[in-house]
């Protein structure tokens, strides 16, 4: 039996070993690249030498599992999958949050259920369209109930559109409304409502919340609204964005969007902020709205001249958090409130699909803001700010701003938090667009027998709410008919009828979060329940809708 070698003896074997070998590659290298001075060879073996050495490090350091700081503490994801709103690589594309895969329609029965579509928080895409960061062409497959030469047309045109902007197309937006809940009545309440907002936009591209100079005679009822310029222009810009309008496409509103935009690059100032003044606490509110138009105007368009004033207004928004609890008010440096704060990360939302740059610690001050408003340790309910009651308005926009956080859909505080809102929004006989707004977006990102429901209830009260007739208002929502609006009072026709569009623009303006693991129609029980919901009558609004005059 051989003697063994001491292992001191061994690993100096070893290391003479290796050094023979490098000094033979040297060899090798002078014999065969005669031109390469003998300093030039040092340099070039120790630069793979410390090339190897720093491979080796980065692989095993244990703080590259470490997440991001945020204000010098470590915040610990505590749900698998938990991200942030950032494009996916090439074969993930859309608005992808995590990973995570339910075999379980959503749905809030806490029952059993059957056993239903398994699906993913991914975007839904259209047949015969590769999945990538852009619409690219597959094979000439024709969308349902489409001819052969329209579908090929509308993969052309999918080609350059980036993919969570994709459901704004024409086609696919038809699609959309059909599949997702949407109706012939939803659509030219759409069409009605753009048409107000763009015959009361300033010769100067704005649009302003105190309109009354550009109706027409008859004008619309008086009011007496908030002041803020770039925060109506963002109002104005987002309904017709929402229907695809951009101003590098032939449109009725191409030159509508061309205007707006302008205006608002034209009063950012060098911080990045999109506020002239205005009265009350509307100055971060005005930013973020400002802020989403031209980030989603960029994504849509992909315009170079876009990308530097939408990512500085991003930028003016991550400078300013609040670094105590990663949320934003009225001024900069103030702890946050769940209102403000909502705008703020939509905005962020609508950059990073749009490919702009977002700080991973604002990401992470979004999780931590959200965790301290929460009123309730499995984080159903929120509040307005921290120590707040909960409040189900608050509740249904925190829960949206976790579902784009990563929040799985069959995760159970979405659930069980999801399922107060709708139970609330049952008995609830308060008029309010800006709790429709965000409920409406976090149910449908659910789906479910709820979402009909709610859709059903939302859709056709919206149509019904909706001035008809041949006055200046007509297309708008009355902000106190057929009763008043929680904050329409406040905020104007303007915000009244931007909200309502956008609430009614939820089947395309962002493509379906929890997308479908396969390409088979929704589940029988949810069309079941569609079937049910249309067939009975809609709840309407309690007084006559308003005509017009």
């Amino acid at each position: 039996m051989p003697r063994s070698i001491p292992r001191p003896r061994f690993a100096r074997w070893v290391r003479l070993h290796r050094l023979l070998l490098v000094r033979a590659a040297v060899r090798r290298l002078k014999a065969s690249h005669q031109w390469l001075p003998s300093w030039g060879t040092s340099l070039l073996v120790h630069g793979i030498a410390l090339l190897l050495l720093a491979l080796i490090y980065l692989g095993s350091s244990k703080d590259n599992a470490r997440e991001p700081k945020f204000n010098g503490e470590f915040y610990p994801a505590r749900v698998q999958g938990e991200g942030f709103i950032s494009l996916s690589p090439g074969d993930k594309a859309g608005d992808p949050l995590t990973t995570e895969t339910s075999r379980d329609f959503p749905s809030f029965s806490f029952g059993p259920t059957a056993p239903q579509e398994p699906r993913v928080s991914q975007p839904s895409v259209p047949p015969g369209v590769k999945l990538s960061t852009t619409f690219r062409p597959a094979r000439a497959v024709p969308l349902a109930g489409m001819k052969l030469s329209d579908s090929i047309a509308t993969r052309i045109h999918f080609e350059e559109m980036s993919a969570p902007f994709a459901g704004r197309d024409d086609a696919m937006r038809a699609r959309l409304v059909r599949r997702e809940g949407g109706s012939v009545e939803s659509e030219k309440a759409v069409q009605l409502g753009l048409d107000w907002i763009a015959r009361h936009q300033r010769a100067d591209g704005a649009w302003t919340l105190d309109y009354h100079a550009q109706c027409s005679d008859p004008p619309c009822p008086d009011e007496q609204p908030l002041t803020s310029d770039t925060a109506a222009t963002g109002l104005g810009l987002l309904p017709l964005l929402g229907a695809g309008h951009i101003h590098t496409k032939e449109s009725r509103y191409q030159d509508n969007v061309k205007r707006g935009l302008d205006y608002l690059i034209l009063h950012q100032n060098p911080e990045g902020e999109v506020f002239i003044g205005g009265g009350g606490n509307t100055r971060f509110y005005s930013h973020a709205i400002a802020a989403m138009a031209l980030c989603e105007a960029y994504g849509l368009s992909k315009d170079p001249r876009l990308k530097i004033p939408a990512q500085r207004a991003i930028n003016f928004i991550a400078k300013n958090q609040n670094l105590d609890d990663g949320g934003w008010r009225y001024f900069p440096g103030q702890a946050g409130d769940t209102s403000v704060f909502g705008w703020q990360m939509f905005a962020l939302r609508s950059g990073k699909l749009a490919g702009l740059e977002i700080p991973k610690r604002t990401i992470q001050g979004c999780k931590l803001f959200l965790d301290r408003v929460a009123t309730d340790k499995g984080r159903t309910a929120y509040a307005y700010t921290v120590g707040a009651e909960s409040k189900p308005v608050m509740t249904a926009e925190a829960l949206l701003c976790r579902q784009y956080l990563g929040w799985p859909n069959d995760f159970s505080p979405l659930l069980k938090g999801a399922k107060s809102v709708y139970d609330h929004l049952q008995v609830s006989n308060e008029r309010n667009i800006y709790y429709w707004y965000y409920a409406t977006q976090m149910l449908h990102n659910l789906q479910g027998k709820e979402w009909v429901a709610w859709n059903k209830k939302v859709r056709d009260g919206l149509v019904s709410m909706q001035v008809v007739g041949g006055g200046c208002d007509r297309g708008s929502w009355d902000p106190r008919s057929p009763q008043p609006d929680r904050w329409g009072l406040v905020a104007g026709r303007l915000y009244v009828t931007s909200l309502s569009i956008l609430t009614l623009e939820v089947y395309y303006r962002w493509l379906p979060l929890y997308r479908s693991t396969d390409e088979r129609s929704d589940p029988k029980a949810i069309n079941d329940a569609r079937e049910e919901a249309n067939a009975a009558p809609g709840p309407r609004a309690t007084t006559p809708k308003r005509k017009g005059r």
